[in-house]
């Protein structure tokens, strides 16, 4: 599959809600330009998620950021 030049330029970011148990019962995979789309999706998925604490933000295997309540 080819990718057009706009696929391309995003990034694939992975975000898990953490409970405070250690349990990730929601997973959100996102396309992004910018990582200011990907930090107001984690602040959704805390505001959205009243059982989770965390919400982490995965590319590849990195930790890039946690948002916690």
């Amino acid at each position: 599959m080819n990718m057009t030049p706009a696929e391309a330029a995003e990034e694939y970011y992975t975000l898990l809600a953490v409970r405070a148990d250690g349990v990730a019962p929601v997973v959100d995979l996102m396309l992004a330009e910018t990582f200011d789309r990907v930090r107001a999706q984690a602040q959704a998925m805390l505001a959205e998620h009243a059982s989770c604490r965390t919400v982490e933000v995965w590319r590849g295997g990195v930790l890039l950021e946690e948002f916690s309540r």
